[in-house]
């Protein structure tokens, strides 16, 4: 059940990764900043799993 959850977040996290654009800003907008939490939650669920 942890593998299935870390493995969505993990692909949640890419998604949107993948799909923010650029803004000419240096701000981080609302859509990087919940897709870098969302990789970095999934990540960490991996990294987790693997040593259990």
């Amino acid at each position: 059940m942890n593998k299935i959850i870390s493995l969505t977040l993990l692909g949640i996290g890419v998604q949107s990764f993948l799909s923010a654009v650029a803004v000419s800003s240096p701000e981080i907008d609302p859509s990087s900043a919940v897709s870098a939490i969302a990789l970095l939650a999934g990540a960490v669920a991996v990294i987790r799993g693997r040593r259990k």
